[in-house]
């Protein structure tokens, strides 16, 4: 399915026959056609109508090339990968072709980076319709990046949580929280990946020897994307060290749980040792005369509950418990 929007100055508004606007499209308008989910004539009518070369619509129909960057002189072909919806490691690919007065994204259904950028796009009353193409390609690409900055921050705010949980008392199951964080380390896995492939695209759109951004004010803005791309890679890093914090906190608080289990057992075994080691000395097989007399065994009885409760004063004014 394709949509289309014309900007033209301060304008922006749907057309259906884009087709026929190509050729007449004026020096300070810009076509952007979205293409979801397009099959392969699609694909054949959008190639016809923009003249695009046989390698692009190749890369157009297959989207498992990774993130790459073309050149093809009356135009660029960039592919990226962002974050959509609430999996930060579902990443699909979004093709942007790139010329002075269009631009088509084409995109499988649900990239939320390609929704929002159109109702944004199509509800701005700036000089939107003022932007040339390479202007459209950069904005994308800025938001590509900040998609992949709000998967960090969401992925830093679960683990704000299991610190949370993990630090309250009483503790949440460490053993509950532990293939959490494993996942979440893989998620970071996964979007660094990703995002580390850009670096070719990013540092080939930066490099002033290329003829479509030479001598503009494109160049500049793409050089600031390249540091920020970096920016959102040390983010990347940043959001790996905090997984590792909160392995930490799962290790301490996992440690102390099984601290205060030993000294449960150990206060315990503390309680019952002077009963066991009295019973044991009135246990040997001597005949002493004491063992005569019945009333003897309530005085051993309670002088092993006192001795019990001495242990238990002690351990509480000692804080023990």
């Amino acid at each position: 399915m394709a949509q289309a929007l014309l900007f033209d100055r301060d304008r922006a508004e749907e057309v259906d026959e884009w087709e026929a606007l190509v050729d007449r499209l004026g020096r300070k308008s810009l076509l952007w056609i979205d293409l979801t989910d397009a099959d392969e004539n699609e694909i054949d009518d959008l190639s016809t109508a923009l003249e695009l070369t046989k390698e692009s619509r190749q890369r157009l129909v297959s989207k498992d090339d990774g993130a790459c960057f073309g050149d093809f002189g009356t135009y660029l072909h960039v592919r990226a990968y962002a974050p959509s919806g609430k999996h930060a490691a579902d990443l699909p690919a979004i093709d942007c072709l790139v010329s002075d007065h269009w631009l088509v994204t084409a995109h499988h259904d649900g990239v939320e980076v390609i929704d929002t950028f159109r109702r944004r796009a199509a509800e701005s009353s700036g000089d939107t319709g003022k932007l040339d193409g390479l202007d459209f390609l950069a904005t994308m690409l800025e938001w590509v990046l900040h998609a992949y900055l709000e998967s960090f921050d969401h992925i830093e705010d679960e683990l704000a949580e299991i610190d949370s949980s993990l630090l309250e008392s009483p503790p949440a199951d460490p053993a509950m929280r532990l293939p959490q964080l494993v996942g979440l380390r893989r998620e970071i896995k996964e979007l660094r990946s990703a995002l580390v492939a850009h670096r070719e695209l990013f540092l080939a759109l930066a490099r002033p020897e290329l003829r479509a951004i030479a001598d503009t004010k494109h160049a500049d803005r793409f050089s600031a994307l390249q540091t920020r791309l970096e920016q959102t890679v040390q983010s990347a890093r940043d959001c790996r060290d905090s997984v590792v914090g909160s392995f930490d906190v799962l290790i301490a608080r996992t440690e102390q749980r099984t601290n205060e289990i030993v000294k449960v057992l150990t206060l315990g075994s503390l309680l019952f040792l002077p009963g066991a080691l009295i019973a044991a000395v009135l246990g040997m097989n001597f005949k002493v005369g004491l063992f005569e007399y019945e009333s003897l065994f309530w005085v051993v009885t309670a002088t092993i509950l006192a001795l019990m409760g001495v242990v238990l004063v002690a351990a509480r004014v000692r804080r023990w418990i």
